[in-house]
């Protein structure tokens, strides 16, 4: 009976305990079962899949090699350029999307979604150096008019990206050599978009994008994941 009473006690000083610690949390700070909301979400409408990241699949280019009789993944062509779209919407009381103002791809893409051109041409080939029209990091841009090209909006609270794996290949091959000399700059731009036969680990591009609205805000959506399907 004694040992009931004591065990009793203590289990009610557990539960003092336990609800007299409270503790506080600021604006800045969030509690335990709180999500960090933005001010501003992007949604993107089309995705095909929502994972950790929106995941947009796009079918990949095949040709049949022979003697084999059944198609196997390849390098996309004019015939097979493996078109996309990605189309992203904000909240229709928080304003209107005037352009996506800058596109990059890769391990390194948020970085070099944040920096100008000529802030990065510290890259070198063989017996010269880089010109900052020469380092096109802008996706969407070209060798001359790197980071200048946008993608206007058309006045709503939506705005599509289109693209395709063959524009993305150009891209590639145009901008990462001069990244580094070797296969570490077309690493940092992203895997070569063809298909692979694994559902477990497929092809993925990762695409970064700096948002502004009409009113001058700019918005870095979440990454967006372009998915090579065979």
């Amino acid at each position: 009976m004694k040992n009931n009473v004591i065990s009793l006690c203590a289990l009610l000083l557990l539960l003092v305990g336990t609800f007299s610690c409270k503790k506080e949390y600021g604006d800045n700070q969030l509690g335990p079962l709180q999500d960090s909301l933005a001010d501003i979400p992007v949604t993107v409408t089309n995705a095909t899949y929502f994972e950790r990241f929106p995941v947009i699949e796009v079918k990949g280019a095949t040709a049949i090699v022979p003697p084999a009789t059944t198609p196997s993944p390849a390098t996309p062509t004019t015939a097979q350029p493996g078109a996309f779209s990605i189309t992203f919407s904000i909240p229709a009381d928080k304003g209107k999307i005037k352009e996506i103002t800058r596109v990059a791809t890769g391990a390194a893409g948020l970085n070099y979604l944040q920096n100008n051109v000529a802030s990065v041409a510290t890259a070198t080939v063989p017996s010269r150096a880089i010109t900052p029209n020469e380092l096109a990091l802008n996706y969407n841009g070209n060798a001359a008019n790197p980071g200048t090209t946008v993608t206007p909006g058309n006045g709503t609270n939506t705005i599509t990206f289109n693209s395709s794996l063959l524009a993305y290949n150009d891209y590639r091959n145009r901008v990462g050599p001069l990244l580094d000399n070797g296969a570490t700059g077309l690493a940092l731009l992203g895997a070569a978009p063809v298909a692979v036969a694994s559902l477990t680990a497929p092809v993925q591009l990762s695409y970064f994008f700096l948002l502004t609205l009409e009113d001058g805000r700019q918005i870095i959506p979440t990454q967006v994941r372009v998915r090579v399907a065979l």
